[in-house]
This record gives structure tokens, C-alpha cells and sequence, in this order.
């Protein structure tokens, strides 16, 4: 994708709704850190935190706002006070807001269908109300990766049959919008859910082809990003979606707890994120796409009050945690942004 909606190949999310009043970053110190790394692009999990967004214009970064879940139902009825309350958002920060997400891993099958069937309907009436003001905010749906049906080996990539109509009808606002599709990419879950799979592979330290590389026809795969990131371009390829670029919404590694999670640790999770970091940002793409990956890090803070049904590592994916004897948050390890 070209820099010509986001300022920097390499982006952060942010949040701080799931954090305890005590460790709770405000907005302003929360952009002066995040500027200070060099990151020049926010992502957000919400439209109505008027203070961050606020804090991140005045340190000239650009900030992509969410519409949650809970939303999609009144943007999919049209109701106005919510459609108004995003679009107010949208044209009170023209520079500022450059893309708008629609939903947060809505199709995931923890929700048991509560947003899949209100998702197209909010885009489009999102989308349409965007026009009518003349803005020239883009739209896009953060997916989770469970959208695809097959991703091994990345050349019978193929979508979930289950979700197809719904993503292929997203796509199809994607590529009118001229935007991008976003998905979420978690080598750290899918190795944790599937131990067999080498932690090198994942951690993109796979040497010398020593049998954790893998062979597909004339590709061959180093790191699990890159075979997922494939999988889904070849998914998206062979329904006609193949020119849509792809952003990484989400892709990090958690510190801990390492008692139940060995592999969590901040060695690991800096090696992750550094090597995350320069390839997303060196150009070379991966084997069936060149070029550099936009990728926004997941994330920047801890959230100590985060639900953990997923796993107790929910609470330790910040690249930054909080420091009780300064009273303040600081780095855990050190990233080269």
C-alpha cells in the first residue's frame, strides 16, 4: 500500500479503557510517548474518546477511531443519533482521522453471530453518511484471522464458508472506497494453540532451512507472518479481491504471564516485535507480494483490567507496562519504531 493514507508503514494501538484507575495513562502523556518512539499513527478501539484523539492532533499524529460491536446494530438500523455522533467525530478532525474502523473482529466466533448480521449494512450506512459531508475518511473492518477456512500451505488459502458472502460483500465496499482490508495476525496464538509449530517460525529466527521452513511449489515461507499474510492474499485472490491491499490491524507478543505461557516473555516478545518491525518496514514483502506491510503494533500499554477468557496473556501485550515505584508506565524492553 502507498503512504498515501497512513504517515509511517508502522503503527500502535491504543487503549486504556481496560485499565485500572490507578495505572489508567492519560491522553497527554500517552501521545508524547507514543510520539516520541517515532510512530507517527494511532489506532483506537472507540470514536467518543474526544480527549485522545485531541492529545494525539496536538502531537501531529493520525489517529484511526472504531466503531465497537455494540454500535453496529443502531448503523445498520441508520439510527441518527449514532450515525451523527461518528460523523461529528469524522468532520470535527478532517486531517487528523484519516480511516475509520467498522467493528472489532465482529465476525469472531466467541460472538456467536451477534454482529455478523448487522456488519455490511453498518459499513454501507457509514460509508454513505461520509459521502453526504464530503469527507474523504476511508473505511475499513478489522477481521480476526479465524475468517479463514484454510491458511496451510499459504497456496490453499481459502476463506471461512461460513463468513464468505459477508467478507466478499465488505470487500466489495473495500475496493469501492479505494481502502484497505485489515486483519489481526497472532503467530503467538496460533503457536500457542498449536505447539507443534517451531517458536523460531514464529519469532522470524528460522536459520538455514533447516526443516522449519516451509515449501509451497516455488515459495518458501521463513515465518509464519508471512505464510498467514499469503494465505489470505491468495484467499482474497481467488475471489477477486486479490488487488486489495492488506494492513496487519493488530500483530504483537505478550510478556506473561510466563508460568502459564513459557514462551511469554519479554525476550521473546522483543524479538517478535523488533524483527515484526523491520520487515514490515524493509520493502520486501513477502513471497507472493512485495513491498512494505502498514502493521499497527498491539500494543502500546498494558491493560491490567482486561477480560482474560481468552487467557490470562490478555493483560501483558503492552510494549510499554506500569511502573508502581515511579508511578508512571515505561518501556519493557527497547524497539527500534
Amino acid at each position: 500500500m502507498s503512504n498515501s493514507i497512513f504517515n509511517t508503514t508502522i503503527g500502535v494501538n491504543f487503549s486504556n479503557t481496560f485499565q485500572s484507575s490507578k495505572e489508567k495513562v492519560d491522553a497527554v502523556s500517552a501521545a508524547s510517548q507514543i510520539k516520541a518512539t517515532g510512530v507517527r499513527t494511532v489506532k483506537m478501539f472507540t470514536y467518543n474518546q474526544i480527549d485522545c484523539i485531541s492529545a494525539f492532533a496536538a502531537q501531529e499524529l493520525q489517529v484511526l477511531v472504531d466503531v465497537p460491536n455494540g454500535d453496529l446494530k443502531a448503523c445498520a438500523n441508520n439510527d441518527a443519533a449514532t450515525i451523527n455522533a461518528i460523523i461529528k467525530v469524522l468532520t470535527d478532525n478532517p486531517t487528523t482521522i484519516p480511516m475509520i474502523c467498522v467493528g472489532n473482529e465482529p465476525l469472531g466466533e466467541w460472538w456467536n453471530n451477534a454482529y455478523s448480521p448487522y456488519l455490511v449494512a453498518a459499513l454501507t450506512n457509514i460509508k454513505a453518511a461520509i459521502k453526504v459531508k464530503g469527507l474523504s475518511t476511508k473505511v475499513t473492518v478489522p477481521f480476526n484471522y479465524a475468517i479463514m477456512g484454510n491458511s496451510y500451505p499459504p497456496s490453499a488459502g481459502t476463506l471461512n464458508s461460513n463468513l464468505k458472502n459477508i467478507i466478499l460483500d465488505v470487500c466489495t465496499i473495500l475496493k469501492a472506497d479505494d481502502s484497505v482490508f485489515m486483519i489481526n495476525v497472532y503467530p503467538f496464538i496460533t503457536q500457542n494453540n498449536q505447539p507443534s509449530i517451531p517458536l523460531d517460525y514464529c519469532l522470524f529466527t528460522a536459520k538455514n532451512d533447516s526443516g522449519v521452513w516451509v515449501h509451497d511449489g516455488n515459495y518458501t515461507y521463513k515465518n509464519i507472518f508471512d505464510a498467514m499474510y499469503d494465505a489470505l492474499y491468495v484467499a482474497l485472490g481467488n475471489n477477486n479481491y486479490g488487488d486489495l491491499p492488506i494492513v496487519i490491524g493488530e500483530a504483537g507478543w505478550p510478556t506473561g504471564p510466563v508460568a502459564s505461557y513459557p514462551s511469554a516473555t519479554n525476550t521473546n516478545a522483543q524479538t517478535f516485535n523488533q524483527n515484526l518491525i523491520k520487515h514490515c518496514k524493509s520493502g520486501n514483502g513477502t513471497p507472493r507480494r512485495s513491498g512494505k506491510i502498514p502493521c499497527f503494533l498491539f500494543e502500546m500499554y498494558d491493560e491490567n483490567t482486561k477480560p482474560t477468557g481468552a487467557g490470562t496473556y490478555e493483560n501483558h501485550w503492552g510494549t510499554y507496562g506500569y511502573d508502581a515505584t515511579k508511578d508512571n508506565y515505561k518501556a519493557k524492553y527497547t524497539l527500534k519504531w
